[in-house]
């Protein structure tokens, strides 16, 4: 293995080494024993990145094992804690705990505490070790679940459909630029617009959905009506252009092909990225067709990840505010879907994190 090898002091022959490590294993000093015997494997010739190897701890926590050696000998090996685990990490061996939890998380408490105590040797109180966690940057909560047949390269899949989209939107842009009659055959063609980019997704509110707590000396209550209402949610969230909602009987092809069309209405110029799942009225191919006609191109998510539709924490919101709206009749209860819909489709944050890995490939700009 290669690495840089450091001048170890001789303070003591090799056959002394052995007898100080005799010593150390008999009076019970396993954490002296494992340092005299990373020093020893110095004394053979090992770099520090070997040594660390062979003692199961990183370079730079031999780097210090070696200098407290050179300036000290036997004692300045012995940790400066009388029994026990030690109090704390050195600044190397943090950088190091920091990357490990880096490495594999999530992590539970127990989980950290074990990692602690099997590779630093060091214990600390539940309540340090959050603060110690805060520091860090880490945040505790309960784990988002994910689809286990969501792709490894779900990411990778999105980015290159979103790279193919831009590419197509370009050569129709060169072709039609190149067109010796100008003319364009697209029913709402791109007339040199910005490219809007956006999200579809439907979902099914229901009147009797809670999602808000709420304080109270007892069992809160309340009222809701157990009658169901038709509230077939379609919405498109615009990050560059305007966003659309509608109500529908159901999610088949005819339904989609209407909503597309009322997506290209509300943004007439340009050409449109629309970002969607795989739902079988989705890849219908009348809606392949009515889209290449209206100059939207399909960008279709992985199979299993609407993590990567930001549509869909606006839907999360949107149940969450409609569950503190009661209502009698289906009519208005849509009216609140739709309103509530239009107010936080104008809000960027759902989209912030897709944005940031994403949206460099558009260079698009927010117009609203």
């Amino acid at each position: 293995m290669p690495g840089r090898r450091k001048e170890i002091k001789r303070h003591l022959t090799e056959q002394e080494l052995d007898e100080a490590i005799d010593e150390a294993q008999s009076n019970g000093e396993p954490y002296l024993v494992r340092r005299l015997m990373c020093l020893k494997d110095l004394y053979a010739g090992d770099t520090l990145a070997e040594a660390a190897d062979r003692a199961g701890v990183d370079t730079s926590t031999v780097g210090d094992w070696s200098d407290a050696w050179n300036e000290a000998g036997v004692d300045g090996l012995r940790p400066e804690f009388d029994g026990g685990p030690k109090p704390k990490l050195t600044p190397s061996e943090e950088t190091r705990f920091k990357q490990l939890l880096r490495e594999g998380e999530p992590w539970t408490y127990a989980q950290i505490q074990e990692l602690l105590a099997e590779e630093f040797d060091v214990e600390y109180s539940k309540g340090h070790l959050r603060r110690k966690l805060e520091e860090y940057g880490m945040s505790y909560g309960k784990p988002r679940p994910t689809e286990y047949r969501r792709p490894d390269d779900a990411e990778e899949q999105l980015s290159e459909s979103l790279d193919e989209a831009v590419e197509s939107i370009q050569e129709e842009n060169d072709e039609t630029a190149t067109d010796s009659s100008g003319q364009d055959d697209r029913d709402l063609a791109p007339d040199g617009g910005e490219v809007t980019v956006g999200f579809l997704d439907e979902t099914y509110p229901k009147p009797t959905d809670i999602y808000h707590r709420v304080w109270s000396f007892g069992t809160p209550e309340i009222p809701v009506t157990i009658d169901r209402f038709d509230a077939n949610t379609f919405g498109f969230y615009a990050l560059n252009g305007e966003s659309a909602v509608a109500i529908k009987d159901r999610s088949r092809a005819d339904e989609i092909c209407e909503f597309i069309r009322t997506i290209r209405t509300k943004n007439p110029a340009g050409p449109i990225i629309l970002v969607l799942d795989q739902y079988s009225s989705h890849i219908a191919n009348d809606v392949k067709e009515l889209a290449d006609e209206l100059g939207i191109e399909l960008v279709y998510l992985p199979p299993k990840s609407p993590d990567l539709n930001p549509i869909e924490k606006l839907i999360g919101k949107l149940k969450y505010e409609l569950s503190r709206v009661f209502v009698t009749e289906e009519s208005a209860f849509q009216t609140r879907i739709c309103e509530i819909f239009e107010q936080l489709a104008d809000r960027l944050s759902f989209a912030e994190s897709w944005m940031e890995r994403f949206l460099d490939i558009t260079s698009l700009q927010k117009s609203r």
